[in-house]
């Protein structure tokens, strides 16, 4: 009776682990999205300083290879396309498990973002490992979009929207086929593109309501982010050269600081001007930089962190060298666009 019983149980367990396997791979597909989770969880625990944490803003802007390169600073990110406000205290909370970093960083544009797309959920969804964390990562993500009741299942049963998707099925739907080169960024543009035409970088004042979701989220992880003791917490906004979203940073950054919480807005003049932007040539777009932005605001910003927190080089030891090879194949891939000039 017991050896059937531990069979069945046996048999139900395999299934469940099948039916999970399945559901990532039927869900939407992005490269940088798995480079940037499996990069992160394959990191030896407790190995790192600095963990960023956010959408486009942070992996278009900190490349944890310059900042080895430049200061042996082991830093590294969680980001995606679009990640959703919503579920950035859950990655915070993921992040936290494997590694014990003395500083967080938060891209605060997150909560400013009015182009909401459900698909861009799946995209941490997917790549995220199943525990308790994840299915409260979703209990959020719905509590703040207002989806309820059994529009729910999507998300706990992807297959259910995603099952067509078998007949594209490919290579890369399977095995990992971006390497992460320490979590840094090599999309195309971003290694080969400037501004089609000068801008003038932008600066307001205003404030604009940036959504009742938004702003609760915020107020979440903002009370999370309290009770975080042995960690340093900063939340930034990247400097971008349009004017869209400023008004919405800016009321970001007042709930963050009413908080008691580090808020740097780049895109503040004196604090733009800090890095010495030739706009033309270090942005790939009005809303991101390119290659050599990123490099620029990296060490500007590293530079700042190193000192401010007295972060140890970690240059030379033998523990990273894995770290010196991986900074190495990505400054040789990324030199190899004939773009990048540092």
């Amino acid at each position: 009776m017991i050896k059937k019983f531990i069979t069945t149980l046996a048999f139900f367990f395999t299934g469940f682990l099948l039916f999970l396997g399945v559901n990532s791979i039927l869900g939407p597909n992005s490269e940088d999205a798995e480079m940037m989770f499996k990069g992160y969880y394959n990191l030896k625990p407790n190995s790192v300083d600095a963990v960023f944490i956010g959408n486009s803003h942070t992996y278009k802007y900190w490349q944890p290879a310059f900042a080895w390169k430049e200061f042996g600073m082991a830093s590294t990110e969680i980001s995606t396309s679009i990640m959703p406000s919503y579920v950035m205290k859950n990655v915070a909370i993921e992040a936290l498990k494997t590694q014990k970093p003395k500083i967080l960083v938060f891209d605060a544009t997150a909560f400013a973002q009015t182009n909401k797309d459900d698909k861009k959920f799946y995209l941490v969804l997917d790549n995220m490992k199943f525990s308790l964390n994840r299915i409260d990562m979703i209990e959020n993500y719905c509590k703040y979009s207002g989806i309820t009741g059994m529009d729910k299942l999507q998300y706990y049963f992807p297959i259910t929207l995603f099952h067509s998707r078998w007949k594209e099925l490919s290579e890369e739907d399977f095995y990992q086929t971006h390497p992460s080169y320490l979590n840094s960024t090599y999309q195309e543009g971003f290694l080969s593109h400037g501004l089609e035409e000068d801008r003038t970088h932008p600066s307001t004042d205003e404030r604009s309501d940036i959504g009742s979701g938004n702003e609760a989220a915020l107020k979440d992880l903002l009370e999370w982010c309290s009770k975080q003791q042995d960690i340093e917490i900063q939340f930034i906004v990247p400097p971008v050269v349009w004017k869209k979203n400023l008004a919405g940073y800016n009321r970001v950054g007042d709930l963050i600081e009413e908080y008691g919480m580090k808020f740097f807005n780049f895109n503040d003049e004196k604090l733009y001007e800090l890095f010495d932007f030739e706009e033309i040539e270090d942005f790939e777009n009005i809303n991101h930089t390119n290659i050599n932005g990123s490099f620029k605001f990296t060490k500007v910003y590293g530079g700042y962190l190193m000192k401010k927190f007295q972060l140890e080089n970690h240059q030379g030891k033998d523990s990273y060298k894995s770290w010196d090879t991986q900074a190495e194949d990505y400054y040789k891939l990324i030199r190899s666009y004939n773009y990048f000039k540092y």
